[in-house]
């Protein structure tokens, strides 16, 4: 029955999407279309969470010959983790999608493919999620690079725009192709396209290695991790911020779910693969944090805060792994137990922050921190849920990101313990780099709310229009970065029941009373942090009480007297000394003119700005040779249509002949 409810309200937001089309005016479309996809969203989400409750995880059927009955799908702990996630997430993004498009419809742009694209893309993430056959999940894996670019182009009169959809729609099908050849391996190997039958017995072969390299490298181009985060950097600051928030909330969180697939069917027990993930991870959480710190792009800055996240993840899943290969099932819950808490934590608080530079965005009309100030003395309760999202991001109690991020410390401290040797010190080095990417996070965020919410505005501010339903989207994400910050035991405990049902978690031994153990007791810090957020209250409630019979002036100058916005710190000031440390790793480059005259007519200027070393040293590199390569096949280039029939010709052979040997 509750499964029944599932694919009902995947109807439902299908037809929502299709039916409306025929309605000429496009804010009737917009609105039939948003809310009753989220009906459809309310109908999934209560079938996912009745299929939680009473456990049915069989296998679904779409058709009733033998052919396609091969294409299935099934509600595992695992594929109904990510589903609930992407439905929980997808009723903020939808709200916040509505609201985003009506100043564009009042200025007359036609915005029914977008809604349309929008809520298909969030239909084929759902049922990505429960695919149990390679090719109907290869199937929704494409759509869902299809739909996202298609939504990616919404301003593509903008030249930007163009070529970072470019970047991300060729970044995209690439990790499509290493996925064509991962799962056609698999196939190959176990004689089966189902994803309950891929199974693997060895793992020491060459051919093992090869496809570990192929599943991570393949879900980590889509999940960010470094260096193959080269797309994310430039797809994020031209999507239209509903798809930013969704977009890191949600889709790369697709790609963790993809590498716990692989490790599920390749069973990883060599312990030098979760040091390789180790090592990728802490890199891509160290940079990705201080490449945001150089950022003045509050989307941009954004984007590589989800590479940093993205790192803490993967350091939970190296973990795992580590404690896979040496069958410690108290390690492997530790480890995989964070990764999946940091993955909520991280969809709701970087959500709750795309959504707040959108609104900015909007109102400003300018990315550039540099250009904003003076926000919260226009929209105070947007600054508050922009802050809170940012105290979260950064780790700090009484917040979602601490206790994330807690459960990954400890699983160092538990490493050290169990294993010894060398461990100790490798552990050590692991929790003063988690420790480095915590406070550059803090550094970050101070720059980032100091900058654009305080002081004076840098922009001329006449309004500033946040609406209902967008401060809804963002109420809706702060309460839940708040509750799971002090009441954290149940996500935990559904995070374990997670667990549980993964074979890569109970094939170790089904004695899962060292859960007691692994983890800490939270009680402690829930009557600490509800102590804190009483007294912050109260605190509150007093100054308000003292402030209704103060005089109101302006703040202290220590002695000058009419400031205007130029005597302010900049973004580029406030993080230079920290950014000068990897200044040769994060390539900044700085132009500065310096007035040579004591009263100078024409004022000198300082930009700077860093470069991805990732896109400077590897991507376009290669991209050239690549673009070189081809030009000089000038006997392509062709006007007669028989040299091209000739061409598909040859390539159709190839193919074929390239089947048959793999067959044989």
């Amino acid at each position: 029955m509750s499964i029944n409810l599932f694919f009902w309200g995947i109807l439902i937001q299908s037809l929502c999407a299709i039916i409306p089309l025929i309605i000429k005016n496009e804010n009737r479309y917009s609105f039939l279309s948003h809310f009753g996809a989220l009906l459809g969203i309310v109908f999934s989400l209560l079938g996912t969470i009745g299929n939680l409750v009473f456990g049915s995880s069989g296998l679904i059927y779409i058709g009733f010959n033998p052919y396609w009955n091969s294409l299935n799908f099934r509600f595992d702990s695992l594929s109904t983790f990510f589903v609930l996630l992407i439905q929980i997430l997808s009723i903020p993004a939808l709200l916040y999608s509505f609201s985003y498009q009506k100043p564009y419809i009042a200025s007359g742009k036609k915005v029914k493919l977008y809604v349309f694209s929008f809520i298909m893309l969030i239909v084929s993430l759902q049922l990505l999620t429960v695919a149990n056959n390679a090719v109907l999940f290869l199937v929704f894996w494409e759509l869902m690079a299809l739909l996202s670019y298609l939504n990616m182009v919404f301003e593509n009169e903008k030249s930007e725009v163009q070529k970072g959809s470019f970047i991300y729609f060729v970044a995209t099908h690439l990790a499509t192709f290493l996925l064509y050849v991962f799962f056609l391996m698999l196939h190959q190997i176990t004689g089966s396209w189902n994803f309950s039958e891929f199974h693997l017995v060895f793992n020491s072969t060459p051919q093992y290695y090869l496809l570990f390299a192929l599943g991570f490298i393949g879900f980590g181009i889509k999940a960010g991790f470094m260096p193959f985060h080269f797309w994310l950097p430039k797809a994020h600051p031209i999507a239209p911020t509903y798809l930013s928030a969704f977009l890191s909330g949600v889709i790369i969180k697709l790609g963790i779910y993809g590498i716990f697939r692989v490790f599920e069917f390749l069973k990883p027990t060599d312990p030098i693969l979760g040091w390789i993930v180790l090592a990728i991870s802490l890199i891509s959480a160290i940079f990705g944090v201080w490449y945001a710190l150089a950022q003045h792009d509050i989307k941009t800055l954004l984007a590589y805060h989800s590479i940093e996240n993205i790192g803490i993840i993967g350091i939970g899943m190296g973990i795992g792994l580590i404690g896979m290969a040496y069958s410690n099932q108290t390690i492997i819950i530790l480890g995989f137990a964070g990764a999946l808490f940091h993955t909520v934590n991280h969809a709701i608080f970087k959500s709750q922050l795309f959504i707040g530079s959108g609104i900015i965005y909007q109102n400003l009309h300018t990315r550039n921190i540099e250009k904003m100030g003076g926000i919260i003395h226009y929209a105070p309760w947007l600054s508050v849920f922009f802050l809170i999202g940012s105290v979260a991001i950064s780790g700090i109690p009484p917040l979602n990101g601490f206790i994330s991020e807690f459960i990954i410390y400890n699983s160092f401290f538990k490493t050290a313990g169990y294993f010894g040797n060398y461990y100790p010190i490798f552990m050590l080095i692991m929790t003063v780099g988690l420790a480095l990417v915590g406070g550059l996070a803090v550094a970050c965020f101070t720059k980032v709310n100091s900058i654009m919410f305080l002081g004076l505005p840098r922009t001329e501010l006449k309004a500033f229009h946040v609406s209902r339903l967008e401060y809804f989207s963002l109420g809706i994400l702060a309460l839940m970065c708040i509750f799971i910050g002090i009441f954290p035991q149940p996500v935990i405990a559904f995070i374990i029941a997670v667990l549980q049902g993964m074979p890569i978690v109970n094939s170790f031994g089904n004695d899962f009373s060292v859960i007691s153990s692994a983890f800490p007791a939270f009680s402690p810090f829930t009557m600490i942090f509800l102590s804190l957020i009483l007294f912050m209250t109260m605190t509150f409630l007093f100054k308000k009480f003292l402030s209704r019979k103060s005089r109101i002036a302006k703040p202290w100058g220590c002695g000058y007297q009419h400031l205007n916005e130029r005597m302010q710190y900049t973004a580029s000031s406030y993080a230079d000394e920290l950014n000068l440390i990897p200044s040769n790793i994060l390539m900044i480059k700085k132009d500065a003119v310096v007035p040579e005259d004591i009263f100078p007519k024409a004022g000198g200027h300082f930009h700077s700005h860093s470069h991805d070393f990732a896109e400077e040293v590897i991507v376009r590199p290669v991209y050239s040779k690549i673009i070189k390569s081809i030009n000089r096949i000038v006997f392509l280039s062709k006007n007669d249509i028989r040299v091209y029939i000739a061409f598909i010709l040859i390539a159709l052979v190839s193919y074929l002949a390239f089947a048959f040997f793999w067959k044989f």
